[in-house]
């Protein structure tokens, strides 16, 4: 991990010492450091940043990190979540705000060592039958008149009976967002939030995604707390 405070360096070991299928590779102040390990293949998982640092900041390094070894999970730090937001195109595993919350941090890192991945089903009604859906491989649910669409990875279709409300209630735990009366998106498939073209609004792009995902005005504020407090 890297970071321009020695105190969170402290913390940061001091809670890693407990974890018994974690260890920490590096700890420092200097971002040269952390450059030699990710260029050693194979030497490192995770790597924790700092956003705010005096020589390169965290996005600076992320994107070394995405270029250079696109497997090693990135954590960011900041005491500023409005970072969370612009952060988010790296794809990090988690966003901690200072002061961290060392629970929080423990259950980040106890999350990576499992799947790291949403394992979970939903059942819904299927035109008079019942079908299970990976939540992993939805990439996001669209109301249209009277039936819900729910949009697959491999760009099949589920039409179904229930309505958006439900659906909502369902995925509640599992970080899909209301973007819109009409859609329901997960989290960690967003990959830019835009305004759209007469700035009365934005817009979601998902990743693989060709369909321009519509965000209201006054949910744009409470998508960035979101974000912040998952990733």
């Amino acid at each position: 991990m890297i970071d321009d405070e020695e105190m969170i360096l402290e913390q940061v070991g001091e809670i890693t010492e407990k974890l018994p299928e974690t260890k920490l590779v590096l700890s420092t102040t200097d971002v040269t450091d952390l450059f030699s390990l990710v260029d050693k293949k194979g030497a490192v998982d995770v790597v924790m940043l700092d956003i705010n640092m005096p020589v390169a900041n965290g996005f600076d390094i992320a994107q070394y990190i995405k270029e250079k070894a696109p497997s090693i999970k990135i954590i960011f730090m900041s005491a500023n979540p409005d970072f969370a937001l612009q952060g988010y195109k790296y794809y990090p595993e988690d966003f901690l705000t200072k002061p961290i919350n060392l629970v929080r941090f423990k259950q980040t890192l106890e999350r990576i060592h499992s799947t790291g991945v949403r394992m979970k089903k939903i059942g819904v009604k299927e035109q008079g039958r019942f079908r299970l859906v990976d939540t992993s491989l939805i990439l996001y649910i669209e109301r249209k008149g009277k039936k819900t669409l729910i949009h697959l990875d491999d760009q099949s279709v589920i039409v179904c009976s229930e309505s958006l409300n439900r659906l909502e209630d369902m995925l509640k735990d599992d970080m899909f967002y209301r973007t819109h009366q009409s859609y329901l998106v997960p989290i960690d498939k967003i990959e830019s939030i835009e305004q759209d073209t007469f700035m009365k609004s934005y817009n979601v792009r998902l990743k693989n995604c060709p369909t321009i995902i519509n965000l209201s005005r006054h949910k744009y504020s409470q998508l960035k707390l979101f974000m912040a407090s998952y990733f």
